[in-house]
């Protein structure tokens, strides 16, 4: 039977109850059935003044009771709210570290109390860094909060294991590497690097552990795991020292050449000329040969190859730098750009060309080509920069053929006064946009895969009782590895980018002269130079190719 209140003028009287939870509204028409139409402010008052305008008042109650008690003409008893004690709840970071404690006051029911909170903590297991005094005023504020009831200690990372090369002169010819962007001086050649016997070549810096932390469970936290790396093994020259093991030195004199795990030696082979004599060389190493390499013969190597001659009619490949003293002519004129025939002399270098002269050939270089004296009747192509002649030389002409570079073609003169048709072109690799275009479409897809991953583990971190175990740590592994291909796929769009970049900067010019037959090419714009021209530079702005003395 519930507890009936005393009756206002209006009828309407507000009661518990005798349970004590349950709010109800009491609605009796007066006795003469003159009745005044009640008003929102009328039945809060009401409320008010019956001592329960302090509980919990469910949604669009008051204006339900407010349509029926001025539409009843019988008594009637209706619930509208309750009686609700405070409460609290106590989270987890998802590492164990910190936990949070969040109150919500009553409504008109018994606040929460710090025993309470206590009780909760020990349920929990929380036991390390409780915040007492924190604790105690959130709970004697009465206010909605959170706050950090916890902390436990975070571990602390430690040191992966390093190798640090010894030798930064060293030159990097990893033939697995796709860095094309490493910034290197190719106009300080200098002479091939040695190293004696016993020589240091690498160092390895042991890892160092991290500290372990203390969760608010009182449980330890392993820190971080750390990587070490270790040297290769059995590296080509190189052997660890006898008297420390952290320590690779040269076995061998030679050519040290820097890997990702070792430093490697490689000996030098030198010859006086590669003819029949000889025969055709391939060698893993660098090659100098003093005198001259012969029509139809082959020369590869893995590093440099230095010719003190020329290079006639002749197939040489480096995986470092070809310096040819003299210089490389065929014996054919050359037709098409891979200059099939056997009389067209064919040099490629991972690395940089450069030579006295070029006549009837085919160069290809990673970086640039650099020439002396004149290319003549040659299909030139640089990954980065072309320079026929030095500045203020008289040398320096680029007639007929076709030269291509990434960033720059210098010359002295550009064409011949006969018209020869010649082809100067400058700008990015049309790959370079295939594989940046490749790289954002990979890289989008794991983004959205991370994503959907990090919000899984964000829903069981929630609900714990949602995933098993063998289901969380596969999540987390799949959280890592799509983390390590986002990071990867990062960096390779914005290597791309940058290679991209130098498309703006790219540019032709000539230091005395453009003759006529000259063809300019920048990107995807060309400029065929019909009168003779003085000293000119060409360059790429607003999407054409604009010349400048």
């Amino acid at each position: 039977m519930a507890d009936v209140g005393q009756q206002n003028r209006t009828g309407l009287t507000f009661t518990l109850t005798r349970e004590g939870q349950q709010l109800q509204a009491c609605f009796a028409p007066p006795a003469d059935g003159e009745k005044t139409p009640l008003t929102p402010g009328a039945i809060k008052q009401a409320l008010l003044a019956s001592g329960y305008a302090d509980h919990f008042v469910y949604a669009n109650a008051l204006e339900e009771l407010l349509s029926r008690c001025n539409t009843a003409t019988q008594p009637f008893t209706v619930a509208v709210g309750e009686r609700r004690d405070g409460t609290f709840t106590i989270r987890c970071s998802h590492d164990g570290v910190e936990a949070y404690l969040a109150i919500t006051p009553p409504w008109g029911g018994a606040p929460v109390t710090l025993q309470q909170v206590h009780q909760g903590l020990r349920a929990k297991n929380i036991v390390t860094g409780i915040r007492y005094a924190e604790i105690e005023a959130a709970v004697a504020s009465g206010r909605p909060q959170e706050i950090l009831a916890a902390c436990g200690r975070p571990p602390e990372a430690g040191a992966d294991g390093e190798l640090v090369s010894l030798l930064p002169e060293a030159r990097k010819r990893d033939p697995g590497s796709d860095d094309d962007d490493s910034i290197i001086d190719y106009r300080n050649r200098g002479e091939i690097v040695s190293v004696a016997a016993g020589t240091p070549l690498m160092r390895h810096i042991p890892p160092v552990s991290g500290l372990a932390g203390e969760s608010v469970f009182g449980k330890e936290i392993p820190p971080p795991p750390v990587t070490d790396m270790q040297f290769a093994q059995n590296p080509s020259g190189a052997e660890l020292s006898p008297d420390d093991p952290n320590l690779l030195v040269a076995a061998i004199a030679g050519q040290p050449i820097l890997a990702k795990d070792c430093v490697t030696v490689e000996p030098i082979i030198k010859v006086k000329n590669v003819d029949l004599s000889s025969g055709n060389l391939s060698f893993i190493g660098s090659i100098v040969v003093a005198g001259d390499i012969a029509a139809g013969m082959t020369v590869q190597a893995s590093g440099d190859i230095s010719v003190g001659g020329v290079v006639e009619a002749a197939k040489v490949e480096a995986g470092g730098s070809i310096d040819v003293s003299g210089g490389i002519i065929g014996q054919g004129e050359v037709h098409g750009a891979r200059g099939e025939q056997a009389e067209t002399a064919r040099v490629s270098a991972k690395d940089s060309v450069t030579a006295l002269f070029v006549e009837n050939a085919v160069v290809t270089a990673g970086a640039d080509i650099t020439i002396q004296g004149f290319a003549m009747q040659s299909e030139l192509s640089a990954g980065s920069r072309i320079a026929v002649g030095q500045e203020g030389s008289q040398k320096g002409h680029i007639i007929g053929g076709s030269c291509q570079a990434v960033n720059e073609i210098h010359a002295v003169t550009l064409g011949s006064h006969a018209g020869v048709h010649t082809l100067v072109s400058v700008g990015v690799d049309p790959s370079v946009r295939e594989k940046l275009s490749t790289v954002k479409l990979k890289l989008q897809e794991k983004e959205r895969e991370l994503d959907e991953v990090t919000k899984k583990l964000s829903y069981f971190a929630a609900a714990p009782s949602k995933a098993t175990s063998e289901q969380l740590e596969k999540a987390r592994q799949s959280r890592d590895r799509l983390a390590t291909d986002v990071a990867e796929l990062a960096g390779e769009k914005k290597r791309l980018q940058k290679r991209l970049e130098h498309v703006a900067t790219a540019r032709i010019r000539a230091e005395r002269a453009v003759l006529g037959g000259v063809i300019v090419s920048i990107g995807a714009k060309a400029l065929q130079v019909d009168e003779d021209l003085g000293p000119t530079t060409f360059r790429l702005e607003d999407g054409e190719i604009v010349a400048s003395t």
